[in-house]
């Protein structure tokens, strides 16, 4: 065998640059200053945008012209280890650290009676307003997180999942927090089944409190590369119009907008179930908006549509590199860069939408050196996940 392919590249699955946009003098640094809040051991809770003051803050910078750039760009590397194999990140990137439930709250018990599943929400009986996939009916819980590090904006794939108050989601916690400068990302907000021309029909979630492991918080740790966030109420742009139903317009002659409340999360898109300690052979589909390029400079993605893979049995896999002991590997999923933090869902019902999520893409892997990605791993999802999870989920936001 060649030396070539005896060795595998692997990277973050990827936040990726959203170039196009020349970031300014804008809005203050939402949660630049934020201080930890006291949690439970093991937890790390820190604040994003938890006042009015800061909520506004966030809403007046993504605007849907804004958005709307975020996804017309050609994708770019994100920074120290987003993507490719480099560890460092150089002038030229930014400083990130960079797929069936009962009734809703209800439990499943594993063969020795300890539980390790707790069951979603389905979607509102609402004529589906997302593109399915000629594979797989695509989950409305999945979605895109849009945040500013640094100079640079980012994005990552997400999805909602069942919460006491159906405010929550999960993503990679690289897709929030900033490990090297220790602090969570600015501006964080969560899109679910984003669509390519900066539509959100479902609304717009800004990010209230993020929720790690204190060992990813403290050292970047790749066993625990996940995160729940809890979100604030929804809301979506509207084009204002005066008395007469005419849209307004600015002194450039530009439409004007005004939001409009969309109500919580979970009740517009439902929420995944949650599982873990489930073994390292688990069957799952991946989902995510992959756009990044392969390492031999293919770009298969666009990062305009969501993907999905489906993987019959996952097996264990390790890395000294990203300090990786215990994750979870799915082959012939070829994501690159964008598909960070989109849900590994397992027992997944294309009915009903929802399953349980047991994962999430983490870093992505080329295992026959050929050039081109054909892995992607996540954390494994035990009870140190669970524990985050379950702080999450009882946290109640405006």
């Amino acid at each position: 065998m060649p030396p070539r392919a005896k060795r595998f590249a692997l990277t973050f699955c990827g936040a990726l640059a959203t170039a196009s946009v020349v970031l300014s003098a804008g809005p203050g640094s939402v949660g630049a200053h934020a201080e930890t809040r006291t949690a439970p051991a093991g937890i790390t809770s820190v604040p994003l945008a938890q006042s009015d003051v800061d909520m506004q803050k966030v809403v007046d910078w993504w605007t849907p012209e804004r958005l709307k750039h975020a996804s017309s760009y050609a994708p770019q590397t994100a920074a120290a280890g987003a993507d490719g194999t480099s560890s460092a990140s150089s002038s030229s990137t930014a400083a990130a650290v960079a797929p069936a439930a009962t009734k809703a709250g209800s439990t499943t018990k594993s063969p020795n009676s300890k539980t390790t599943a707790l069951t979603g929400v389905i979607p509102p009986k609402t004529a589906p307003k997302t593109v399915n996939s000629k594979n797989v009916n695509l989950p409305l819980t999945v979605g895109k997180v849009f945040f500013r590090n640094g100079e640079s904006e980012y994005w990552c794939s997400a999805s909602s999942v069942h919460s006491k108050y159906g405010n929550v989601v999960a993503t990679a916690g690289h897709c929030a927090y900033d490990v090297r400068n220790g602090k969570p990302v600015q501006y964080w907000i969560f899109i679910p089944s984003y669509a390519s021309d900066g539509a959100t029909p479902y609304g717009i979630y800004v990010g209230d409190t993020l929720n790690l492991h204190e060992t990813y918080a403290a050292t970047g740790d790749f066993d625990y590369d996940y995160a729940f966030v809890t979100v604030h109420r929804g809301y979506r742009w509207e084009a204002d119009k005066d008395a007469n139903g005419t849209p307004k317009k600015d002194a450039k002659g530009e439409p004007v907008y005004k939001t409009v409340d969309t109500g919580r999360l979970e009740s517009q898109v439902g929420g995944q179930g949650f599982a873990w300690n489930r073994g390292y052979t688990v069957a799952a589909y991946a989902f995510g908006y992959p756009a990044g390029p392969h390492p031999d400079g293919t770009r298969p993605y666009t990062g305009r549509t969501m993907e999905s893979c489906l993987n019959r049995a996952t097996k264990k896999i390790s890395t000294p590199k990203w300090e990786l002991d215990g994750g979870v590997l799915f082959r012939g999923c070829a994501f690159t860069a964008g598909a960070s933090g989109g849900p590994w869902v397992i027992k997944y019902s294309q009915s009903r939408r929802i399953g349980y999520l047991n994962g999430v893409n983490s870093i992505t892997w080329d295992l026959d050196g050929d050039g081109r990605y054909d892995g992607v791993s996540s954390p494994y999802f035990n009870t140190a996940t669970y524990l985050v999870y379950s702080y999450a989920a009882r946290q109640k936001t405006g």
